[in-house]
């Protein structure tokens, strides 16, 4: 999942914590199984849903969508709950209510990208066709290891500018690495450095 898909999404107990009187460990394992697994299989979530419905990372997130699945969960009882279910729940239909604005924002990121890549494979595919503003050190990488191998160094025209990929075995401090690494960078009309540092 794109990050800025992620960003768009809360953090899945701050999304639990809008049903009052809920244990929470166990409603965060329940909507969990509900959107990976597709229990309870009352449940009919599309990939694209399950995708942006729940991201199990670290701080597990949930989106709209993912408040959707945990409402059915309330209504059907597949919650525990410390006390009587309440009649409406107005903060978690107020974050459902938001599916339709985060649909258009995942489309639109989604969108983005895939231009992005598209424009991307375009440039490796003729460096020549790339303007100044393209330019960046994971861009200079593609370039360099289509034209002259995976882990060659050397240089390239790529948008009328010189652009090189060195290998760096020393650190800011003049120490030397363990390992070394490979560095893109270029330098701009003015005689600005721009990339990786070498």
């Amino acid at each position: 999942m794109l990050w800025d898909i992620r960003t768009l999404m809360r953090p899945a107990l701050s999304v639990i914590d809008l049903i009052p009187n809920i244990h929470r460990t166990p409603a965060l394992a329940s909507l969990r199984r509900a959107v990976l697994e597709g229990r309870p299989a009352t449940l009919r979530l599309s990939d694209e849903d399950r995708e942006f419905a729940f991201h199990d990372a670290h701080v597990q997130l949930t989106s709209p969508i993912g408040a959707r699945v945990l409402r059915i969960l309330y209504d059907t009882g597949n919650l525990k709950l410390k006390k009587p279910p309440a009649k409406s729940l107005p903060a978690l239909e107020a974050y459902i209510a938001s599916e339709p604005a985060f649909r258009a924002e995942v489309a639109r990121i989604i969108a983005a990208d895939d231009a992005k890549r598209t424009r991307q494979a375009a440039i490796i595919a003729d460096p020549g066709i790339a303007r100044p503003e393209d330019l960046s050190p994971d861009l200079i990488d593609k370039v360099i290891s289509a034209r002259l191998g995976h882990t060659a160094t050397g240089s390239l025209e790529i948008a009328g500018i010189l652009c090189h990929r060195s290998l760096v075995t020393a650190d800011e401090n003049g120490r030397t690495r363990a390992e070394s690494t490979l560095a893109c960078w270029w330098t701009d009309s003015t005689g600005q450095h721009h990339g990786d540092p070498v």
